[in-house]
């Protein structure tokens, strides 16, 4: 008999145990992994080390089944020597890059344990740690490194801005006053762009609350984004993001005409609009072309003024397409009327309509609520020609629970206007170089799916 089938483990882990074992001999590895995270994700801690070890020989065969046999390698190290640091780091690192933050911020979590301070160990913590929108507990695993502090001018502005992603507007400044003779070009740039962050703050500070209530203003903040509609169901649990949403021909439309209102309030030209390829971006951009009354063109990786329309970047399968709006370029605009915010896109629009976690179109099949029926009623793709579908945005009518908050948006526009160093600068004036990164989280906290 193996070890670990004479193993005496806690009865609640053993429950566990066998149920992944179970779930694995019916071929359902991706379940059996659900199963096990409810073990080994983050914040969870095994103290046990027979059960940290089991845990991971359970994660290994699921690993080998899923990703196959380097991941599966990296996790078998991990079992011969779980208090190894380097053996814990590459395990995480890799899972870092499979979007396993969880997971990875456990190993990590036990390798700092082992060896607290290690300028290779906190970082890539607190990487995951921001993935998981845990920006307290970043912040405080930092605040226990203060002898990295002293020394790390990374983790000095890993601090400054997981200190103001919980919303404190006064430490950060006090912080990025020591990183004013930073060496490294690359943390040089990210510090430049933190200190264009800062100067929103400050700028916004003086006319919104910047609290955690305030997400169009940090996402402003944040991103150097407009964000146009904010949900106005569950105030206390979403603060103005979705986590669901059926998008409606009347959000399009509300989306349009306050691009419209932002174009003019900013005093941007725009001669013509670009449509993408993509189905949903050819719709959306066909309507804003008719309701705006500016000449349509398709795109083609123009470098001349415009506004660049796009459904969801996430629906976008060109390689190229995507190379080509990732940069700003002079009198370009780039507007996305729906963004994911779990999981946000590399780079930030200029503007965007709203925020959702799972979104179906107004043309695609979806379930929706019956108001005069009320139930729950599904309904078929609209497979229509892109002109006709176009001309159901147009003649949209306001939802009933429309917010008339047009004003809130403008103050950002009119509060960041007259910002003229690039890194502070909002999307809708630059002009060239990369889009700012597309923030996860904020000071604002919602509710999503797991």
């Amino acid at each position: 008999m193996s070890s670990e089938e004479t193993a005496q483990f806690p009865k609640e882990y053993e429950e566990t145990r066998e149920r992944v074992l179970e779930i694995l001999k019916k071929g359902k590895p991706q379940e059996a992994y659900s199963i096990l995270l409810t073990i080994l994700d983050y914040p969870m801690e095994i103290e046990d080390d027979l059960v940290f070890k089991d845990a991971l020989m359970l994660f290994e065969k699921i690993a080998r089944k899923i990703s196959g046999q380097e991941l599966g390698d990296l996790v078998r190290n991990v079992v011969n020597n779980i208090d190894d640091i380097q053996a814990l780091f590459d395990l995480s690192y890799e899972l870092y890059e499979e979007s396993q933050h969880g997971l990875a911020a456990t190993l990590l979590n036990r390798a700092n344990r082992i060896e607290p301070q290690d300028a290779h160990i906190i970082p890539e913590f607190v990487s995951n740690l921001e993935e998981l929108m845990m920006n307290g507990e970043a912040r405080r695993i930092l605040l226990e490194a203060k002898d990295l502090l002293e020394d790390s001018e990374l983790c000095r502005y890993l601090l400054a801005y997981n200190s103001l992603m919980t919303g404190n507007l006064k430490e950060p400044f006090e912080i990025v006053k020591t990183l004013q003779d930073v060496e490294d070009e690359d943390l040089k740039a990210i510090v430049e762009s933190f200190e264009g962050i800062l100067n929103r703050v400050s700028r916004l500070k003086q006319v919104r609350p910047l609290d955690s209530k305030d997400l169009r203003g940090w996402h402003a903040v944040l991103n150097g984004s407009l964000l146009l509609h904010c949900s106005p169901f569950g105030e206390d649990a979403m603060n103005g993001r979705y986590a669901y949403i059926s998008d409606s021909y009347a959000l399009c439309r509300e989306g349009i005409e306050r691009v419209g209102e932002v174009i003019k309030e900013a005093g941007i030209k725009i001669p013509c609009i670009y449509s993408l390829e993509n189905r949903s971006s050819k719709i959306l951009a066909l309507a804003t072309s008719k309701l705006l009354g500016i000449p349509l063109k398709q795109w083609n990786g123009d470098s001349e003024p415009g506004l660049i329309v796009v459904y969801d970047i996430e629906e976008i399968d060109s390689e190229d397409t995507i190379i080509q709006i990732a940069d700003h370029r002079p009198g370009q605009v780039l507007w996305v009327h729906a963004s994911c915010w779990t999981y946000p896109f590399p780079f930030s629009p200029d503007i965007t309509t709203f925020l959702y976690q799972m979104k179906t179109t107004p043309w695609d099949g979806s379930m929706k609520y019956d108001n005069e029926a009320k139930n729950v009623r599904c309904t078929d793709p609209d497979e229509s020609p892109v002109e006709i579908i176009a001309r159901n945005i147009i003649n949209a009518v306001k939802d009933k629970d429309h917010l008339d908050d047009l004003e809130d948006v403008l103050s950002i526009v009119n509060g960041l206007k007259d910002l003229k160093d690039e890194p502070s600068m909002l999307g809708i004036f630059k002009s060239h170089e990369r889009r700012n990164r597309q923030r996860i989280g904020s000071p604002v906290p919602s509710n999503r799916f797991l």
